[in-house]
């Protein structure tokens, strides 16, 4: 879970799930009447038509869905997240640079 301000409607606090949503995430979420958040700048602002219509969920747009205890977010509403590329590993005949 993540609590933060709503800058946007009178800096009320809001928790949301730490999940990040993929777009077909969020329209399942919003059609149930759950809201969603986006990170920016340190606060979690309310997404509404103005900002969902051509912003997509992304790693670079993280948005969140309001926190229910009882009802998490299904696997399938969540953003996948890429796997970290390997480590790059010299070997002495390819030089170590220091």
């Amino acid at each position: 879970m993540l609590t933060g301000l709503d800058g946007d409607l009178a800096t009320l606090a809001v928790t949301v799930d730490a999940a990040l949503l993929s777009a077909v995430g969020e329209v399942h979420a919003l059609t149930l009447g759950r809201r969603t958040y986006q990170l920016y700048r340190g606060a979690l602002d309310r997404r509404d038509r103005w900002n969902v219509h051509g912003h997509p969920p992304s790693l670079d747009l993280p948005v969140h869905v309001e926190h229910r205890c009882t009802e998490p977010p299904p696997n399938d509403w969540l953003l996948p997240i890429p796997a970290a590329p390997a480590p790059t590993i010299l070997t002495p005949e390819e030089g170590i640079p220091f």
